[in-house]
């Protein structure tokens, strides 16, 4: 039976932290399962990129690093807190582990785990990050600036570069 891990982010946008999550489940024999939350959001300061814009450039970081074994969801924001699981659950089925950085939703997951046979791992927000230094919302700071590498896997800069992102 094949493991399964729910890997949950804005990926706004997805960098070298977020790739390594994904690569080391991948290495590990999981199919990836990647869950774009607050899907509903673009066109803001922390979220400048459409949920088609995530998606193109997910499938293409994929493509560069030969991971074809993986699905991604939309997962929009909800109102009632108590059914986010339950929502997510609906949308993505089952899986084995999840992956998140914010704290709400590893709250909200973690409060149903009793209920559910996951693996939960979280890294907090400002340190134990996989991607060190690099989150995303340095990435667009620095981006609005001028266009930069640093963090990014090459097929999500050229992509980024591609479609010009701006913010409001």
């Amino acid at each position: 039976m094949n493991k399964s891990v729910l890997i949950i982010g804005r990926f706004q946008p997805l960098h070298l932290g977020h790739l390594s999550l994904i690569e080391r489940y991948y290495n590990a024999g999981f199919f990836i399962k990647i869950g774009i939350g607050s899907s509903q959001k673009s066109h803001e300061k922390d979220n400048p990129l459409t949920v088609k814009e995530r998606e193109k450039m997910i499938n293409r970081v994929m493509k560069e690093y030969k991971i074809n074994k993986y699905k991604i969801y939309s997962l929009s924001d909800i109102d009632a807190d108590s059914d986010y699981v339950k929502h997510v659950l609906k949308i993505v089925g089952k899986f084995d582990t999840i992956v998140t950085g914010n704290p709400k939703v590893l709250k909200l997951f973690l409060k149903y785990k009793n209920k559910n046979p996951w693996n939960i791992e979280s890294f907090e927000e400002s340190s134990g990050r996989p991607g060190g230094e690099i989150t995303s919302g340095i990435i667009r700071e620095r981006w609005m600036k001028k266009p930069d590498k640093k963090g990014l896997p090459k097929s999500a800069f050229d992509y980024l570069k591609s479609i010009n992102i701006k913010t409001n």
